[in-house]
């Protein structure tokens, strides 16, 4: 087979042969860049799941303290899947002010984008650690397509708080963060 492969291969012309190991060298970078992305994916997913054991068992020592969850499990459950369909595709807002009413003081200068208005209309509600965790666990390790070409941009794989990095900008992270700590909240994102 090989004798065959290299008697076409030496009575191609000189371009088809650049065309042949240029293709083969192609084929072998996009096949190891393929394989390493599902080995380094494949350890971030365990790493973000490791997270949410750790904040189930973070849910069960608040509870032993006497500490209780605000809502049912279905509204978090409800909230969960509320974030994961606004993060999934492309969020083409370009922020716009959202009036914040954090007491003592109206935060103004805030621009959000639909996925930041959705997130903190959710953390608004939110009243205590157990709150924070069991949406977060109810958010789990969820798959989305960043931005409607995964071909391209590719899944975005992680828990609550690393998709909130993934689709948020930072002054939307410094102010969910403020409604967290407002709300009596010590978990940040």
């Amino acid at each position: 087979m090989t004798n065959k492969f290299y008697s076409v291969y030496k009575d191609l012309p000189s371009w088809a042969k650049g065309v042949v190991v240029i293709g083969g060298i192609a084929i072998v970078y996009f096949t190891t860049k393929s394989i390493l992305k599902r080995v380094k994916l494949s350890a971030e997913t365990k790493k973000e799941r490791e997270t949410i054991k750790t904040q189930e068992d973070e849910i069960k020592n608040e509870q032993d303290t006497g500490a209780k969850a605000t809502f049912p499990e279905s509204q978090y459950k409800t909230w969960a899947t509320q974030i994961k369909n606004q993060y999934d595709g492309c969020d083409g807002s370009f922020g716009r002010p959202i009036l914040q009413f954090i007491p003592p003081t109206w935060m103004f200068n805030t621009m959000w984008s639909n996925s930041g208005a959705l997130t903190a209309n959710i953390f608004f509600k939110l009243k205590n650690n157990i709150d924070f965790l069991k949406l977060s666990t109810a958010f789990g390790v969820a798959t989305y397509d960043q931005c409607g070409l995964s071909w391209v941009t590719g899944n975005f794989t992680g828990n609550l708080q690393s998709a909130i990095v993934d689709e948020l900008d930072e002054n939307e992270r410094k102010a969910l963060n403020d409604i967290l700590k407002k709300n009596g909240i010590t978990y940040n994102v």
